[in-house]
């Protein structure tokens, strides 16, 4: 029979903090980033151009720009997955520590997960 998990333990994701907060930054630069692509992209005139390049245009551009901005929600929602208080991590439970790891760059995938 498993042990019942002590609902007051600390999960730690053992990175340093500086590490954590450089990938939340960097999520959130993305997304502003995608955020002004999509903007752009949406804007983009086809004044000018015959008919049949006005329609292949806006055949390329409305979904594109639609896809820039999930992409952007997506790596907002990224960001904000890493709460950051006092110098730390806030971590709820272990699910969440391996969803962050996921986020992490390349060189951090293999952090432990500790309960401590």
């Amino acid at each position: 029979m498993e042990p019942t998990p002590d609902p007051f333990a600390v999960i730690e994701l053992d990175v340093p903090y500086a590490v954590l907060r450089e990938a939340r930054d960097r999520w959130a630069a993305a997304a502003d980033e995608l955020d002004r692509c999509w903007r752009r992209l949406a804007r983009a005139s086809t004044s000018g151009l015959s008919a049949a390049v006005t329609r292949a245009v806006e055949e390329f551009r409305d979904p594109c720009a639609d896809e820039l901005k999930a992409l952007g929600g997506q790596a907002q929602d990224h960001a904000d997955a890493f709460v950051l208080y006092g110098g730390q991590v806030v971590l709820a439970d272990r699910e969440q520590a391996e969803r962050l790891r996921a986020l992490l760059p390349w060189a951090e995938h293999a952090a432990q997960v500790v309960r401590r």
